[in-house]
């Protein structure tokens, strides 16, 4: 937990010092990828020599570089091959347990839906892993539609084996499955902006959330969504969703001032959320991200609506992948 206290002071004095939401981010990551190779260190030196070359991995926001204060940790290891199969994975298993330990003593709990390297379904051989991604290809049903939002934002963060560029290689041939991409165009628009009426912002009604409206929910992941839509639809690999969009747009796969709109966007939904965590942590609160607009200057507001009008205008052109019944 001490490492998440001192994470919020750096954060707080780069915020004064007037440094993006976005560049906050990266610096959130960058701390967290040195947590982790550390524990990995110790994690070695406690169980000796990994038995054949691996490759720790980064998932989600993390590999993204878009981690929050309030972020989980999200990860994955794969290892090389081996007849003996069951002895390397009972050494990583043990490895892994111990980094995500780490991390959880740190401040970053694990994910919620145990995304993460301890866990078999995280761990696996390096063709297991090629596997796992062509598996997406020829059965984008949804089970491999929610893995492939995870495992295909992903960034190598310690180990020597060369996992990357088979990845990479698999992830490049995504625009030639039209089923899977037509798939992977409903989830860019499952998760709907909080807007009503003529513009209005919808609140939550029941539960812990009431009167106020999730911002990561409604704002950064259609945002994330709709940016690893056009990256893989054209065979972009890049994670940062900021670089998938501008990379979208200087290959045509969108419109230079939609590109440019859905950027405006992310940054203000990061901008508010990022500020939102850090006055959370200064008032001895856990990180949420259920914002309260009334609580907002009015600039802000109307920065919010239109930014939620820009995702659901993009998400309105994407009907045309979505086939009926889907």
């Amino acid at each position: 937990m001490r490492s998440r206290i001192a994470a919020f002071v750096a954060i707080l004095a780069l915020l004064a010092a007037g440094l993006s939401a976005a560049d906050v981010g990266r610096v959130l990551s960058l701390q967290v990828d040195t947590f982790t190779t550390r524990l990995i260190d110790f994690a070695i030196w406690a169980h000796g020599p990994a038995p054949v070359p691996w490759a720790w991995l980064d998932l989600g926001s993390a590999a993204r570089r878009e981690f929050t204060l309030g972020s989980d940790q999200d990860n994955a290891l794969a290892y090389a091959d081996s007849d003996d199969s069951s002895a390397v994975d009972a050494y990583f298993e043990r490895l892994a347990r111990k980094v995500n330990a780490g991390l959880a003593r740190c401040g970053f709990g694990p994910d919620n839906n145990e995304v993460v390297a301890s866990n078999r379904l995280w761990r696996m051989s390096a063709s297991e892993w090629l596997r796992v991604f062509e598996d997406v290809y020829e059965s984008p049903d949804r089970s491999h539609l929610i893995r492939a939002t995870v495992a295909f934002d992903f960034r190598h963060v310690g180990g020597g084996l060369e996992i990357v560029p088979p990845l990479v290689a698999v992830l490049r041939e995504a625009k030639n499955h039209q089923d899977f991409i037509r798939r992977l165009a409903r989830t860019a628009t499952d998760f709907r902006p909080p807007l009503g009426f003529r513009g209005s912002l919808v609140l939550e009604r029941d539960g812990e959330g009431s009167g106020r409206l999730d911002i990561k929910r409604g704002g950064l992941i259609p945002v994330v969504n709709l940016a690893r839509f056009f990256a893989l639809s054209n065979g972009i690999t890049i994670s940062p969703t900021l670089d998938r969009l501008v990379a979208a747009d200087e290959v045509g796969a969108v419109e230079a001032e939609t590109a440019a709109a859905l950027r405006e966007a992310f940054v203000v939904f990061a901008r508010v959320r990022l500020q939102h965590h850090a006055a959370q942590l200064e008032a001895g609160r856990t990180p949420d991200n259920m914002i309260d607009p009334s609580e907002l200057p009015p600039l802000t507001r109307r920065e919010l609506r239109e930014a939620f009008r820009v995702i659901a205008q993009t998400q309105k052109r994407l009907n045309v992948y979505v086939p009926l019944g889907l």
